[in-house]
């Protein structure tokens, strides 16, 4: 029952929000519903558009039984992103190291 009226209630509220901005081939529709997801007040931090990790990640470190597993995610994550940043600069400077001598046996 409460879903039912959660929908209606939500489907009056897109019915409205197109009566207002002028129907859905409005192109002032992306305006508003970005100016809404980035300051509405039932999406987060006002000036900051909420994303679906940001929701995941509230939702799991706010139980205490996912927190130590969600963090040591998000460690996993750090440590996987400086190693493959750590190995593309090793290849760049490699490559650079290689045209270098390249270079160096054409002028010889």
């Amino acid at each position: 029952m409460r879903e039912e009226q959660e929908e209606l209630t939500m489907s009056k509220r897109i019915e409205a929000f197109y009566r207002q901005s002028g129907g859905p081939g409005n192109p002032t529709i992306r305006r508003l519903l970005d100016r809404h997801l980035l300051y509405g007040k039932d999406h987060g931090i006002p000036g900051k558009r909420e994303e679906f990790e940001d929701a995941f990640r509230e939702v799991f470190l706010q139980d205490h039984s996912t927190r130590s597993l969600i963090l040591g995610f998000f460690k996993l994550k750090s440590a996987l992103k400086q190693e493959w940043d750590a190995y593309l600069d090793a290849l760049r400077g490699r490559g650079t190291r290689e045209e270098e001598e390249d270079m160096a046996g054409k002028r010889a």
